[in-house]
């Protein structure tokens, strides 16, 4: 056992809900002990995570590396690097900005007379972020820019299938942070259960629907406020007409990142009838493209654990066994059965009961499916849970505005896939069965802290004229306020 390893079982044994718990009120009578911090504060304590995140690249990488048995690098760096120092920098830049109270219109005409009515933004106090283990790094250092912007602590929680990643975050975090500012553990179900059911202030949770539920009624328990991003099937749609080798370029560019293990990743594709046959045949050529060799192509990322590439197999398997037409992208020929990665596949009209139709895939198959009509698409989406994203390919600006009215999503693109995840200011977060609440472009800022209601009347009381006794006066600016 390495020396890492043996870090991380310490760690990881080491973990008890009591543990959290006390934690989380040292975090919490901090906040009260100290009050909401400054802007300069809360810039220093962003930049520290920047520091973080940009001093350790490399290690960061090969951790994630290690947790896959193979994670491509350059993937990494991007998805699970720039990604969160994006949103670190967007939120330090805007931290002054965000701050301020906001004003509104006073009412009854007190402004006149110089009644004040604001919102003013105030930390909730510690911020619990349970972050999976497809990209440890980014979902739980996503929702921490804002959180810190927003002045609040936060008790980060990551998973134990990512143990390498996790270990490695702990201990980078541990050395920026004292615990009454930020921590993180690392757990299991049961660990994840308990830190629900906490009295956290607001809880971040990312993963499948089915735990999302379980989270939600854990946290009923104390009203905690929730943050779920929970995934689900996103689909794609390809208009009559569209460019397939665009198409095809972007859907697998997209797809094949972290092998498909990704949240907002394509699903499954739904394209014209008369199209499909040269949509596969321009996906195979790309496919060929980008991933010339799998086994040991440093682009190519395996299945991040054993009982994801068991579901894989199981996946095609049932394919199979359905009838389905399975095509199977391997340039090579290669045996992946050492690998623990699983080819880039396209399952071509796989029926509803099929496990890759029931069920997220999160992996490098793609069930691609024909319609007739565009209606006969969106019906099929609307049909089933709302999906995270929604992506549409097509020069049809009116069928596009179609698409975008008469279906719901988290979020959408237009010719391009998962990119508005890339757009630090756009929101990013689910819709009906994908979860719910907004992080990214100042709308976790606003979730994590309290926008307070204030009123300031003026010197001269004229909400006096809005207590008894009631005379005439009373009943003349009623009747004034009360016209149609």
């Amino acid at each position: 056992m390495d020396a890492v390893q043996c870090e991380f079982e310490t760690t990881f044994n080491a973990v008890t809900p009591e543990r959290i718990r006390s934690v989380l009120d040292l975090q919490q009578a901090a906040s009260l002990t100290e009050g909401p911090p400054s802007a300069g504060l809360r810039i220093e304590r962003i930049n520290r995570v920047i520091h973080l995140l940009l001093s350790n690249q490399q290690s960061l990488c090969e951790a994630l590396a290690r947790d896959f048995t193979w994670r491509s690098h350059d993937q990494s760096l991007m998805a699970d690097v720039l990604l969160p120092v994006q949103g670190l920098k967007y939120a330090r830049d805007h931290v002054r900005r965000w701050m301020r109270p906001q004003r509104r219109k006073a009412e009854l005409g007190s402004g006149w007379l110089g009644a004040r009515a604001e919102i003013h933004f105030q930390p909730l106090g510690t911020i619990g972020i349970i972050s999976p283990w497809n990209f440890p790094i980014a979902i739980a250092l996503g929702p921490l820019a804002e959180a810190l912007a927003a002045g609040n602590r936060a008790i980060l929680l990551f998973s134990e299938q990512s143990p390498a990643t996790a270990g490695l975050l702990i201990k980078l975090l541990a050395e920026q942070f004292d615990p009454s500012e930020v921590a993180g553990f690392i757990g299991g179900a049961e660990l994840g259960a308990a830190f629900s059911a906490m009295p956290l202030d607001h809880l971040v949770f990312t993963g499948s629907p089915r735990v999302g539920r379980l989270v939600m009624r854990a946290a009923a328990q104390n009203l905690t406020p929730l943050t779920l991003e929970l995934g689900g099937k996103s689909p794609t749609i390809i208009g009559r007409g569209a460019d397939l080798e665009n198409a095809a370029r972007r859907i697998w560019g997209g797809k094949g990142i972290s092998a498909g293990q990704a949240c907002i990743a394509p699903d499954y594709v739904l394209v014209h009838e008369d199209d499909r046959e040269r949509l596969l045949s321009c996906m195979q050529v790309e496919l060929r493209r980008l991933f010339p060799t799998l086994r040991n192509n440093p682009d190519y990322t395996a299945m991040a654990t054993s009982g994801q590439y068991r579901r894989m197999q199981a996946c095609v398997q049932d394919a199979r066994e359905h009838g389905v037409r399975v095509i199977e992208v391997n340039p090579g020929n290669e045996d992946l059965s050492i690998s623990r990665k699983i080819a880039p596949t396209l399952l071509v009209d796989p029926p509803d009961t099929t496990l890759a139709m029931q069920d997220e895939v999160f992996g490098p198959l793609l069930p691609i499916r024909g319609y007739r009509h565009i209606d006969e698409a969106l019906a099929y989406i609307n049909a089933r849970p709302r999906p995270l994203a929604l992506y549409y390919f097509g020069d049809n600006r009116e069928e596009a505005r179609h698409v975008l009215e008469r279906t719901h999503s988290g979020g959408a693109c237009i010719n391009e896939v998962m990119q508005h995840l890339f757009q630090t200011d756009l929101p990013f977060g689910g819709c009906g069965g994908s979860g719910f609440g907004r992080y990214r472009g100042g709308y976790g800022f606003r979730a994590f802290s309290l926008e307070r209601a204030v009123f300031m009347p003026p010197r001269w009381d004229v909400m006096g004229l809005l207590r008894p006794p009631y005379g005439r006066l009373f009943r003349r600016m009623m009747a004034a306020l009360l016209k149609p």
